[in-house]
């Protein structure tokens, strides 16, 4: 087996599948649409090529745009301040074997693998105005004049979308997390309490150096996935009202299958695509990977 694993055309051997995999289905669309974007077409026809104009177009004649594209840094903010923290909590507070503590952590992670379409209709029916569980809470607790259609005025609706979000995804943050504190060697917290440490000071001398790493990773998820959010907005609002909850992936799917503006479409994806690498490359910086030993 060492021989095998030393030889380097043995190697190659065995990664050239998963490459091939990868060359077809990620780097020949990747470079296709770099391509695409380059040129005015509707697929139907050979199109013509304008070079970098979808580009400019985007960002100096589109205030659609503009503002799908201000949505999705607020929407990626927002799922940041509400993801982060509150897994950190609820991983931390179950991290300390609290009674029935498996129970909660199926009840916290049961919205991710629900489908994103029956989560958007669920909450659609919770916000309506009419007969929304939202306002007939708010109404039960006294604050019934804060009651209102909160997927139709536009300076709600996309707080509203974040708030279905977090309920849907902190679960899942949550799990990462709380695995990543497992592996913490239960002796650290020991001496730390013979010590005299408190649990907000172990919390923030161990806990929190030890899986800075995996912070890192769950923080590129969080972030990729605010960007490519499609399945939420398409069931719950479109994109309205008067695009205020308008998302990059939502605005690239009506300029290419409702309007057949493929190239203008794929300029939008490569926008996508290089804010999911930046967040890559910021997330690196802010959580430096460093070595742990315990």
């Amino acid at each position: 087996m060492n021989k095998v694993m030393g030889n380097k055309k043995y190697i190659a051997l065995f990664v050239l599948p998963a490459f091939l995999i990868y060359l077809c289905f990620l780097l020949v669309p990747i470079i296709y649409n770099i391509v695409i974007s380059m040129y005015s077409t509707n697929l139907m026809s050979p199109g013509t090529f304008v070079g970098f104009r979808n580009y400019v177009n985007l960002f100096t004649q589109d205030s659609t745009f503009v503002q799908a594209l201000g949505n999705n840094v607020l929407m990626v903010i927002g799922s940041l301040i509400a993801h982060m923290p509150l897994a950190l909590l609820f991983a931390n507070i179950l991290f300390n074997k609290i009674k029935g503590g498996s129970f909660f952590q199926t009840v916290f992670f049961l919205p991710c693998v629900i489908c994103g379409v029956a989560i958007g209709l669920m909450w659609t029916f919770m916000y309506n105005s009419q007969f929304g569980l939202v306002n007939k809470l708010l109404s039960l607790i006294g604050l019934g004049r804060f009651s209102q259609d909160w997927l139709a005025n536009p300076n709600t609706a996309i707080f509203a979308i974040i708030v279905v979000v977090m309920w849907q995804y902190v679960g899942y943050h949550m799990i990462i997390q709380l695995a990543a504190m497992k592996n913490i060697p239960r002796s650290l917290y020991e001496a730390a309490a013979i010590d005299g440490a408190s649990k907000w000071r172990q919390f923030c001398s161990i806990t929190l150096p030890l899986i800075k790493n995996v912070l890192r990773i769950d923080a590129v998820l969080i972030i990729t996935g605010s960007l490519k959010y499609y399945d939420l907005i398409a069931v719950m609002t479109g994109g309205g009202p008067n695009h205020a909850t308008e998302l990059l992936s939502t605005y690239m799917y009506y300029q290419g299958f409702r309007t057949l503006k493929y190239g203008y479409s794929a300029a939008i994806g490569m926008i996508l695509l290089i804010l999911c690498v930046l967040s890559l490359v910021l997330s690196n910086m802010v959580f430096k990977s460093e070595d742990v030993q315990y």
